[in-house]
């Protein structure tokens, strides 16, 4: 399996989200980022960030960081969406 390093990841976040807010501007939706919750779990933050589409929660991730979890909110907004 090939290694991802942290510049990829970082193209990869920007496509997924890049691509999930185009297909909203075209929708004419409204896409938004939240935060649904911030926990400890393990001495550390744990961060449930919900991507939602004109108000309507679509997908939830979480992550020790908020950039974390909304990257797989978007993603599991994308792959919901079928885009």
């Amino acid at each position: 399996m090939p290694y991802l390093f942290i510049d990829d990841l970082e193209i990869i976040e920007i496509n997924i989200k890049n691509k999930l807010y185009g297909w909203a501007n075209k929708n004419g939706k409204s896409l938004e980022f939240e935060t649904l919750n911030e926990k400890f779990e393990n001495g550390r933050r744990l961060f449930t960030i919900g991507a939602t589409i004109d108000g309507e929660l679509i997908a939830e991730g979480k992550g020790y960081n908020k950039k974390d979890a909304s990257q797989v909110a978007a993603q599991l907004a994308v792959d919901k969406l079928g885009l």
